[in-house]
Protein backbone atom coordinates (compact mmCIF):
# COMPACT_ATOMS: atom_id res chain seq x y z
CA UNK A 1 0.00 0.00 0.00
CA UNK A 2 1.36 3.40 -0.97
CA UNK A 3 1.75 6.03 1.72
CA UNK A 4 -0.24 9.27 1.59
CA UNK A 5 2.95 11.13 0.66
CA UNK A 6 3.80 8.73 -2.17
CA UNK A 7 0.32 9.00 -3.67
CA UNK A 8 0.32 12.79 -3.31
CA UNK A 9 3.75 13.05 -4.91
CA UNK A 10 2.67 10.86 -7.80
CA UNK A 11 -0.50 12.84 -8.42
CA UNK A 12 1.10 16.23 -7.98
CA UNK A 13 4.11 15.44 -10.15
CA UNK A 14 1.69 15.19 -13.06
CA UNK A 15 0.97 18.92 -12.62
CA UNK A 16 4.58 19.94 -13.37
CA UNK A 17 4.27 19.56 -17.13
CA UNK A 18 1.53 22.18 -17.48
CA UNK A 19 1.32 23.78 -14.05
CA UNK A 20 -1.78 24.19 -11.95
CA UNK A 21 -4.53 26.76 -11.75
CA UNK A 22 -4.73 29.23 -8.86
CA UNK A 23 -7.78 27.40 -7.53
CA UNK A 24 -6.06 23.99 -7.67
CA UNK A 25 -2.99 25.46 -6.01
CA UNK A 26 -4.97 27.10 -3.22
CA UNK A 27 -6.92 23.92 -2.50
CA UNK A 28 -3.89 21.61 -2.54
CA UNK A 29 -1.60 23.96 -0.62
CA UNK A 30 -4.25 24.44 2.07
CA UNK A 31 -4.77 20.68 2.29
CA UNK A 32 -1.05 19.99 2.72
CA UNK A 33 -0.65 22.80 5.27
CA UNK A 34 -3.60 21.67 7.38
CA UNK A 35 -2.62 18.00 7.22
CA UNK A 36 0.93 18.84 8.28
CA UNK A 37 -0.31 21.07 11.07
CA UNK A 38 -2.25 18.23 12.64
CA UNK A 39 0.28 15.48 11.88
CA UNK A 40 3.23 17.45 13.22
CA UNK A 41 1.88 19.38 16.20
CA UNK A 42 2.54 17.71 19.53
CA UNK A 43 -0.62 16.18 21.02
CA UNK A 44 -0.51 18.44 24.05
CA UNK A 45 -0.41 21.54 21.82
CA UNK A 46 -3.36 20.67 19.57
CA UNK A 47 -5.73 22.44 21.97
CA UNK A 48 -4.06 25.76 21.12
CA UNK A 49 -4.73 25.52 17.40
CA UNK A 50 -7.63 27.62 16.07
CA UNK A 51 -9.09 24.54 14.35
CA UNK A 52 -10.66 21.38 15.73
CA UNK A 53 -9.06 19.10 13.12
CA UNK A 54 -7.50 19.15 9.63
CA UNK A 55 -10.89 19.26 7.90
CA UNK A 56 -11.99 22.24 9.99
CA UNK A 57 -8.69 23.93 9.11
CA UNK A 58 -9.27 23.36 5.38
CA UNK A 59 -12.83 24.70 5.58
CA UNK A 60 -11.89 27.83 7.52
CA UNK A 61 -8.92 28.61 5.28
CA UNK A 62 -11.00 28.07 2.14
CA UNK A 63 -13.60 30.49 3.48
CA UNK A 64 -10.89 33.04 4.30
CA UNK A 65 -9.45 32.61 0.80
CA UNK A 66 -12.81 33.53 -0.75
CA UNK A 67 -12.78 36.81 1.16
CA UNK A 68 -9.18 37.56 0.13
CA UNK A 69 -9.82 36.94 -3.58
CA UNK A 70 -11.42 40.38 -3.93
CA UNK A 71 -8.05 41.98 -3.08
CA UNK A 72 -5.96 39.56 -5.17
CA UNK A 73 -2.91 41.09 -6.85
CA UNK A 74 -1.09 37.81 -7.44
CA UNK A 75 1.09 37.43 -10.54
CA UNK A 76 0.46 33.67 -10.41
CA UNK A 77 3.19 31.37 -11.75
CA UNK A 78 1.73 27.96 -12.70
CA UNK A 79 5.12 26.28 -12.92
CA UNK A 80 6.28 27.44 -9.48
CA UNK A 81 2.89 26.48 -8.07
CA UNK A 82 3.36 22.93 -9.36
CA UNK A 83 6.92 22.81 -7.95
CA UNK A 84 5.63 24.05 -4.60
CA UNK A 85 2.91 21.39 -4.44
CA UNK A 86 5.37 18.66 -5.36
CA UNK A 87 7.68 19.81 -2.58
CA UNK A 88 4.82 20.15 -0.07
CA UNK A 89 3.78 16.56 -0.80
CA UNK A 90 7.06 15.28 0.63
CA UNK A 91 7.58 17.85 3.39
CA UNK A 92 8.43 16.18 6.69
CA UNK A 93 7.35 17.12 10.20
CA UNK A 94 10.95 18.15 10.82
CA UNK A 95 10.71 20.61 7.89
CA UNK A 96 7.31 21.80 9.09
CA UNK A 97 8.38 22.46 12.67
CA UNK A 98 11.54 24.21 11.45
CA UNK A 99 9.33 26.33 9.16
CA UNK A 100 11.48 25.14 6.25
CA UNK A 101 8.91 25.51 3.49
CA UNK A 102 9.94 25.10 -0.14
CA UNK A 103 11.32 28.33 -1.69
CA UNK A 104 9.06 27.89 -4.72
CA UNK A 105 6.05 28.36 -2.43
CA UNK A 106 7.21 31.86 -1.51
CA UNK A 107 7.43 32.92 -5.14
CA UNK A 108 4.16 31.57 -6.57
CA UNK A 109 2.74 35.12 -6.69
CA UNK A 110 5.95 36.73 -7.86
CA UNK A 111 9.39 37.22 -6.40
CA UNK A 112 9.18 37.38 -2.60
CA UNK A 113 12.65 38.92 -2.31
Amino acid sequence: MLSRFAVAALVLSSFVACGVSEEEFSTEYTAHSCDLMFECTAEENLQYLPYTDAEDCKTQLANAEEVDEAEDTCDFDKGLAAECLDAMAVLTCEDYTAVAFPPSCSNVCGDAA
